[in-house]
């Protein structure tokens, strides 16, 4: 199952601060090592945040959407294994396909609760 991240304004704040360091030049793995330090989900979290950046920033460039997919794959490819690395490029691929309107962001339902919803 894919988690999803819950945005909030300061999130959507970092994004955007991402993105112009990521425009400006600054390297994704040194802008995640410096997120890391001092966001408080820690190094998944910001590695997180620099991809979907990343995978935001580099279509609007133009390039097409299988060369983000593989690139998304080859950043972390001593990381994960091969089939978790392209799980991970499609989910952050996804969810920067999906903009989050956090003026109207609604609690995500318990898997539990979900389930057993009357119809």
């Amino acid at each position: 199952m894919l988690k999803t991240m819950r945005k909030s304004a300061a999130a959507s704040d970092e994004s955007g601060r991402i993105l112009a360091a990521l425009r400006a030049g600054v390297t994704p793995c040194e802008l995640a090592s410096k997120l890391a330090r001092r966001h408080p989900g820690g190094a998944s979290s910001a590695r997180r945040l620099v991809d979907t950046a990343s995978a935001r920033l580099w279509p609007a460039d133009g390039a097409p959407v299988a060369d983000v997919l593989t690139m998304l794959e080859v950043r972390h490819r001593f990381e994960l294994s091969p089939v978790d690395c392209r799980a991970y490029a499609v989910e952050i691929l996804w969810a920067a396909q999906r903009p989050v309107d956090t003026r109207n962001a609604h609690p995500i339902p318990a898997l539990k609760e979900a389930r057993y919803a009357a119809a």
